[in-house]
């Protein structure tokens, strides 16, 4: 049975100065620091953001327009390869052609290299421009090198492929040997500690390191604690300074990357985020319901005044929603969950009820614990819960598989 849930005067609290939410959605410094996770008091988690890095963030936007004028590339063979280790790749080439210039197979531009003495997922990658200067929408092999196990998380910086954001992936072990049905996306979106201003390094590879540190599922799968059974591809990329407009073009322009990139089932993307990653996951599902089949959003909430509710907010009756929170977030405080709950049930009618779950006494960094299973009940965290609201008591992961674009 769902109701409404009023403030608790005695424990809400104001956000710590800096991390204010702003309705540009400007989070300074949460969901990171000098420790990451944050600790105990919030002061560790709000930071001076140093001035933005344009390129983190401001990277040109990959050119998905369909334009009958405009090349088409296909690769030879498989669009995924498998080796064994030192065995030899065999580059298959692709063809390339132009209504206007005709056959540019020979002028296609392959790059991109494959070391088979170390396991790896390499991409390659395949492009060509026609005479009159427009690109083809570029093409991507991955050639997987594997013994019995393959590559836990692939560093992907800005620059090697044609994202707008460098990211971090992660493939199922069967990634490209199945024919039967294809995997699904999961983008995670870490806290703003993880973000490149705060990197200390202009190096593009270096600073995709942030979100390992940041927790969350990178850092599960990169200590080999993620269990291998879960068919999800996982993209988490590397945030700049978040802008005041365009973010969720930006965020929607790797979605569409994404799909072309990889083999995936378009019907089951999901996305979820942890602190300012929340926020921004949650605001992309409102303005692109049509393209996420589940969304789970944590220790963030809304990411406006609820007062002042854009006039597409109810896209997100159509997306099942599980809201995470600690009681005891200092950061960002547990109302803004409860309000989004009560913002959906007061102004639009969702098919499925939005899930909240509120961890009593947690803390901010709650992600590490609900990513890594330890919080379900019963689990190592040992966490309890407001028991008005849904408890933890099925897998995250579990949770978002039930849900596709055709089934929610």
């Amino acid at each position: 049975m769902a109701f409404r849930l009023t403030q608790y005067s005695a424990t809400i609290q104001i956000a710590k100065a800096g991390c204010a939410l702003l309705s540009a959605l400007v989070i300074t410094g949460c969901g990171g620091g000098s420790e990451r996770p944050c600790g105990v008091s919030a002061d560790a988690c709000v930071i001076a953001a140093p001035p933005p890095v344009e390129i983190w963030w401001d990277a040109p936007l990959p050119d998905f327009t369909e334009n009958r004028d405009r090349p088409t590339v296909a690769i030879l063979g498989s669009r995924t390869q498998i080796l064994a280790l030192n065995e030899e790749y065999l580059e298959e080439g692709a063809t390339a052609i132009d209504d206007q210039d005709g056959d540019l197979s020979s002028s296609i531009i392959i790059s991109g290299q494959v070391n088979s003495s170390a396991v790896g997922d390499y991409l390659i990658r395949y492009s060509v421009t026609d005479s009159s200067g427009l690109d083809a929408i570029e093409q991507i092999k991955i050639v997987r090198v594997m013994t019995g196990a393959a590559e836990n998380l692939s560093r992907r910086p800005l620059g090697s492929t044609m994202a707008n954001f460098g990211y971090l992936e992660h493939l199922p072990l069967d990634y490209g040997q199945t024919t039967g049905s294809k995997p699904p996306l999961l983008i995670y979106l870490a806290g703003s500690g993880a973000n490149a201003q705060f990197a200390g390094t202009t190096d593009p590879t270096l600073a995709l390191e942030g979100i390992i540190g940041n927790f969350g599922v990178p850092k599960i799968i990169e200590e080999n604690q993620w269990d291998n059974t879960l068919p999800f591809v996982v993209l988490a990329p590397l945030l700049g300074a978040v802008p005041s407009a365009e973010y969720n073009e930006r965020i929607d322009a790797l979605v569409e990357f994404a799909i072309r990139a990889y083999d995936i089932d378009t019907d089951r993307v999901y996305m979820t985020g942890w602190s300012n990653g929340g926020f921004i996951a949650y605001d992309y599902t409102i303005n692109f319901p049509q393209k996420i089949a589940a969304v789970i959003p944590m220790s963030s909430g809304l990411p406006y005044d609820i007062d002042s509710l854009p006039d597409n907010f109810c896209g997100i009756e159509d997306v099942p929603v599980w809201l995470f929170h600690g009681t005891s977030d200092e950061t960002i405080p547990f109302i803004n969950t409860i309000d989004a709950y009560n913002a959906t049930l007061d102004n639009c009618q969702p098919s499925l009820l939005p899930k909240v779950s509120l961890i009593s006494r947690g803390e901010h960094a709650i992600h590490q614990s609900v990513f890594d299973l330890s919080a379900l009940v019963g689990g190592s965290a040992e966490a309890q819960y407001d028991t008005r609201f849904s408890l933890y008591d099925v897998s995250v992961y579990e949770w978002l598989l039930r849900y596709s674009l055709a089934n929610r």
